[in-house]
C-alpha cells in the first residue's frame, strides 16, 4: 500500500517526492496535488491534497490536508479534512483530527483524536480498527463514556 510506485488513496498524482536520503527544514504548502515523504521533513506541512509518509518517513511538525496515510513516524499534529490512514508500522506522537480514522494492527499512536465533520454523512465519525485481514468499524459516539 505505501510503495513508491503507488498512488494515494484519492487517486490523484504524487506531484511532490522527498526521496529516503533528504533531509528538509522548513514549511511545504501546496495548494493542489499530492506529496509523499520518505525522508526526514521537520516543519509545517499544508497540502491541498494527499499526503503520504513511507516507512522511512519521518515528519517533525504540523500536518494539514485532505487525506493523510502514514506507514513511518510523525512527532506533530495531523488533520486531515478526510481520511487519516495508519499502517502496522505507523507511529504517531501528536494530537490528531480526521473525518474518518483507519488504524492497522500494530500502529502506535499517542495523543488525543478529534472527529471532524465529513461531507459523506455515512462516514462521520467512523473509525476502522484491522486485525491483520479482518476489519471492525466502530461508532467514535459509542466509544464514548457515560
Amino acid at each position: 500500500m505505501f510503495s513508491s510506485k503507488e498512488r494515494p488513496s484519492g487517486g490523484g498524482r504524487i506531484e511532490t517526492i522527498i526521496a529516503k536520503e533528504c533531509r528538509v527544514k522548513g514549511n511545504l504548502e501546496t495548494a493542489s496535488g499530492s506529496v509523499r515523504i520518505d525522508g526526514y521533513f521537520e516543519g509545517d506541512l499544508h497540502i491541498g491534497g494527499d499526503l503520504i509518509i513511507g516507512e522511512s518517513g519521518s515528519i517533525v511538525g504540523n500536518i494539514i490536508a485532505k487525506n493523510v496515510a502514514v506507514a513511518g513516524e510523525v512527532k506533530g499534529t495531523i488533520e486531515a479534512r478526510g481520511k487519516l490512514e495508519l499502517a502496522a508500522t505507523a507511529r504517531i506522537i501528536g494530537d490528531t483530527k480526521m473525518a474518518v480514522f483507519v488504524v492497522a494492527d500494530g500502529a502506535f499512536f499517542q495523543g488525543q483524536c478529534a472527529s471532524l465533520p465529513s461531507g459523506d454523512l455515512k462516514d462521520r465519525g467512523r473509525l476502522l480498527l484491522t486485525d491483520n485481514s479482518e476489519e471492525t468499524t466502530v461508532s467514535i459516539a459509542k466509544l464514548k463514556a457515560p
